[in-house]
């Protein structure tokens, strides 16, 4: 017996009673929410390759959404009417690290950014980006390419305030379960024109692709008659360019290389008591002496000094404990070779069809950059070369004397390593670094930004900026060019005049250093036999001071005595040693 013991007698079954026991409706299993990323095709649910989109922000890939709309003639999303030709093509842009991001943040897209695309141009920044360049500035032309656009233009690609719109359960397609055939996606691997309206060279091209005619083509470069046309002009060029340098090299043997005359040398003469026509000469011999050991082939840096080391030679050692080695009773100092970087900064002026451009170079940070490119312009090496490449909101490039991008040498013959340092970015208008081929390769190309790079850092040598000449920058940048990037008015370097060498005017300095240290020795010299330091002991019963004292004498174990004034101290010092050579044994 007990409280509830008719807690049973009902005349009803609960709902769990009925689901697990009777066989009633079991409870639906709740499905996992999956969102779309926005670098894959709704279609495909992979990363796209190509990507396109309609007006709703929906991204798919075009080798994968063209069939599907030729078969289904509807959105794969939406389920609403589609044609091929509401397609809008869209550019992604990445960065060195191969990630997708802003163009003009630099800001790495991620599932929680903001992705806006234009329609005009088919761009695609954050919408952070477009929302304060032009949103709220009310400025309605595209941030890369100033095309004007509408608001209505803006196509969202995706919304993290707005998780609800990818769900892919809700997709069209999924729901219907359309796809295309097998058959079809056999054919488009097969027949590279597959469902593509071509005519004429280019139904010609794919039909050739992957024959051993393609192979063959590919291997000398690709491309048609026109491609090899100028491949061929290109090689010519080269050719050509390298018989002229070497013509004027050969020519110019006897000349005197052009030097320009520096405003420290002018300074440097005033301190030593030199004239100005002696400091500008002995400039123009160093300068010629530089460019002699770079023709020549030496291979070391010419600021390399030597240097008195802190240890010894060990010649007195050897000789001691070898019969091999001549007897060495001294020991000297060893002198090392270092290089000793200069500690100012260089200016040289690009005298340019579009103005002068003035920049300062950083001598003390990268020193092998900056002595290539002053030693170059001393020689009248970038003297009619023309920057070969210009990008809008990018920079341009010059110091070719081919003018194809693909010549130019540095001063020691051969490329030079690279010279990183946190201290030189990529960040700001007018920063001037070295265009290179991949690490350590560089050589006589350069290029200045017309904005920040960040993406370059640690990849290319900064070694100037322009502090002087902006204006000519912008009307540089101006220019408009062709497909290649190639500027359509020739854009030419006239002369490059070098206002301050910090090389040539280093070994002035320690010349001076030099003469100091001497002077001041002569000095303490002079002074050594003055009567204030050695005065000169009086004999007793004289006239003078000396005359009430007597001299002081130290006996000595064998008998004789020692005059005390006669007594020096002896200076301690290792390189003042010397040692008998043990003839009397």
């Amino acid at each position: 017996m007990g409280k509830k013991q008719h807690s049973k007698d009902r005349m009803f079954i609960t709902k769990t009673e009925w689901a697990t026991e009777w066989g009633g409706a079991k409870s639906r299993e709740s499905v996992p929410f999956k969102r779309l990323p926005f670098y894959c095709c709704a279609l495909t649910f992979t990363p796209f390759e190509v990507p396109v989109c309609t007006e709703d922000g929906n991204v798919f890939d075009i080798t994968n959404i063209t069939p599907y709309v030729r078969k289904y003639g509807r959105h794969p999303v939406t389920g609403t009417p589609l044609k091929i030709d509401d397609l809008i093509p869209l550019t992604f842009h990445k960065n060195s690290e191969g990630e997708y991001h802003c163009p003009v943040l630099n800001k790495v897209f991620t599932e929680f950014t903001h992705i806006v695309a234009i329609k005009t141009t088919g761009n695609v920044y954050c919408y952070e980006a477009v929302k304060e360049l032009n949103i709220k500035t009310k400025n309605w032309k595209e941030l890369l390419t100033d095309e004007p656009f509408k608001r209505e233009h803006i196509i969202t690609i995706q919304n993290p305030n707005a998780i609800d719109s990818k769900a892919l359960i809700d997709f069209d397609h999924v729901k219907k379960s359309l796809k295309v055939d097998d058959e079809e996606l056999k054919k488009m691997e097969s027949d590279p024109s597959y469902n593509i309206n071509i005519t004429g060279d280019l139904k010609q091209m794919l039909v050739e692709l992957g024959t051993e005619k393609a192979k063959e083509i590919a291997m000398h470069g690709g491309g048609g008659n026109k491609a090899k046309t100028e491949r061929a002009a290109a090689l010519a060029a080269i050719l050509a360019a390298r018989s002229r340098v070497k013509d004027d090299n050969e020519s110019k043997d006897d000349e005197k290389p052009k030097q320009s005359y520096s405003i420290v040398d002018a300074a440097s003469a005033a301190v030593h008591g030199r004239s100005a026509a002696a400091a500008k000469a002995d400039a123009s011999h160093k300068t010629a002496a530089r460019i002699a050991m770079h023709m020549a082939g030496d291979r070391k840096p010419v600021n390399a000094k030597m240097v008195k080391s802190r240890f010894t030679s060990g010649a007195a050692s050897r000789s001691f404990t070898s019969t091999s080695y001549d007897p060495v009773t001294k020991n000297e100092y060893e002198y090392v070779e270092v290089e000793k970087n200069p500690k100012k900064k260089g200016y040289v002026c690009l005298q340019t069809t579009h103005g002068d451009l003035n920049i300062e170079l950083h001598c003390d940070i990268a020193p092998r950059a900056c002595e290539n490119f002053i030693t170059l312009s001393e020689r009248g090496y970038y003297n009619g070369v023309v920057f070969h490449r210009s990008i809008r909101n990018f920079m341009i490039q010059g110091g070719d004397p081919t003018g194809t991008g693909r010549g130019g040498e540095s001063i020691w013959g051969k490329a030079f390593k690279d010279e990183f340092n946190s201290k030189l970015t990529h960040s700001g208008r007018g920063v001037v670094s070295m265009a290179n081929s991949g690490p350590h390769s560089n050589g006589s190309q350069f290029f200045i930004l017309y904005k920040s790079a960040n993406h370059l850092n640690f990849k290319h040598t900064v070694f100037g900026m322009v502090v002087g000449g902006i204006n000519t920058l912008s009307a540089m940048e101006n220019v408009e060019t062709d497909d290649d990037d190639r500027p359509l008015k020739e854009i030419k370097i006239l002369n490059v005049n070098v206002y301050v060498n910090p090389y040539t005017e280093s070994n002035e300095e320690e010349d001076g250093k030099a003469k100091e240290d001497n002077k001041a020795g002569e000095e303490e010299n002079s002074f050594a036999d003055s009567w204030y330091n050695n005065p000169e002991p009086t004999p007793s019963g004289g006239t003078g001071v000396g005359r009430y004292l007597t001299s002081k004498t130290i006996d000595t174990p064998f008998g004789g005595s020692i005059d005390g004034s006669a007594l020096k101290k002896q200076k301690l010092g290792g390189s003042s040693v010397e040692f008998a050579n043990f003839s009397s044994w």
